[in-house]
């Protein structure tokens, strides 16, 4: 019996941000809080197929989306066709994604 790969629901994702959100300084909680958007899918593009992720916030970067099948946060620019590129394989928790994009707190 394998295990079937399932996307996060909104549920899920709140509870995910809710709990990465308390390994943030409340530097790097404030610029979330302050950027934060309705979570909601967007297209990104992977392996020559498109799949969705779960965007959380609208930084000065890019969007800020969360991809469950890396299970990880990544920042990217929507393309002309309103998708993700594709990205390395980050698996970065948000504090990790924070601070690297200078949210040091």
């Amino acid at each position: 019996m394998t295990d079937t790969w399932q996307p996060l629901t909104l549920v899920e994702m709140e509870a995910l941000v809710a709990e990465q959100l308390g390994n943030c300084t409340p530097d790097q909680q404030a610029v979330f809080a302050a950027r934060r958007v309705a979570f909601h899918t967007v297209p990104l593009h992977r392996l020559g197929e498109v799949e969705p992720v779960w965007v959380v916030a609208h930084l000065a970067d890019g969007w800020l989306y969360y991809e469950d099948v890396e299970d990880g946060f990544e920042v990217g620019v929507p393309g002309e066709d309103g998708a993700l590129p594709e990205r390395g394989c980050n698996q970065l928790e948000l504090t990790h994604v924070l601070h690297r994009l200078g949210y040091v707190g």
